[in-house]
């Protein structure tokens, strides 16, 4: 890869993180990988490597059968990747199936779904996150193998797809955030996968210990529903198969809500009318005329400015 096609991609990448929701970007971010790598199938997404178990979560592929992710999780014991690379914070390395030594059942593995040369690398993600984000590049048997050049590039171009990728989360959770609040994704143990800048820092308000607070984490990822704290209040939704989202405000108006009148509230400020929210929470348009005015009744404002202004201080 010369020098302006590394620039272009970085730019790209940049552009589209900040303007589309993850799954977006992340199609964008593969079609762009091609033009600068040649591969004929991927597979990507965040792992963790914790207490001895291989966790992977939001993954996704290109030109990969559906079966393919439950037969490559099945090889994890015996992954010549995460045999060497697990417990670096950046890695990169190729593989000709044939010729390298890999166990006999990888080899075999390999075989079934075509992947006679394989580029895989990871790095950590920013912030509290114990999970990394990785990414394999396969070529059939009638491609050349991917050399020690293509391996030194690709782990360049790997922390920038991570960049843009948390850029692209960080985007989207600070979306869900409540407001004047914090965000944070969970997996389902309740580890961080990424967060709002300010969420650590508002979470400490709560004035737990280390082994509380991982206990609080792990139960509403597991359970979801509210928890009520002196410094905070948290609430855990769905968000998508393995992760929810976990949403932080801080005692005040908010708190007032109940959990039906917090989403019609959210839905008012951001310009919906009673119509939509009507149609969007399949409620009819009297209930949600009655809760927007109980919604004023409990914040003591009157108006969507008004509204507006009191639950952004919070």
């Amino acid at each position: 890869m010369n020098r302006v096609d590394f620039s272009n991609l970085i730019l790209r990448l940049t552009a589209s993180a900040i303007d589309s929701p993850p799954q977006d970007h992340q199609a964008r971010m593969v079609g762009w990988l091609h033009e600068v790598t040649d591969f004929d199938a991927a597979w990507w997404g965040w792992s963790s490597f914790k207490a001895g178990k291989t966790r992977l979560i939001n993954s996704a592929s290109h030109n990969l059968p559906a079966s393919f992710e439950a037969a490559v999780c099945a090889m994890a014991p015996i992954d010549p990747f995460i045999r060497h690379g697990r417990n670096l914070s950046v890695f990169a390395l190729s593989l000709d199936i044939e010729r390298s030594a890999v166990a006999p059942d990888y080899r075999d593995f390999a075989r079934t779904y075509g992947l006679a040369h394989i580029l895989n690398g990871h790095c950590r993600l920013d912030g509290a996150s114990s999970y990394n984000f990785y990414m394999s590049l396969y070529r059939n048997d009638e491609a050349a193998p991917f050399s020690q050049e293509d391996a030194d590039a690709f782990r360049l171009i790997l922390r920038h797809l991570e960049q843009s990728l948390s850029l692209s989360l960080r985007a989207e959770i600070r979306g869900r955030a409540p407001p004047g609040g914090e965000a944070a994704l969970l997996d389902i143990e309740g580890q961080i996968v990424g967060a709002t800048r300010g969420f650590a820092t508002a979470l400490a308000a709560a004035a737990l210990t280390p082994r509380r607070q991982a206990s609080l984490l792990r139960g509403l990822a597991q359970d979801q529903g509210h928890w009520f704290g002196t410094g905070v209040t948290l609430t855990a939704e769905p968000y998508h198969p393995g992760l929810i989202i976990l949403r932080l405000s801080r005692p005040g108006l908010w708190d007032r809500l109940a959990p039906r009148e917090r989403q019609v509230a959210e839905m008012f400020v951001a310009g919906r009318t009673g119509q939509e929210i009507a149609l969007i929470l399949r409620l009819s348009k009297n209930t949600v005329r009655n809760q927007i005015a109980t919604v004023y009744r409990k914040t003591e404002t009157k108006g969507k400015l008004a509204l507006a202004r009191a639950l952004s201080r919070i």
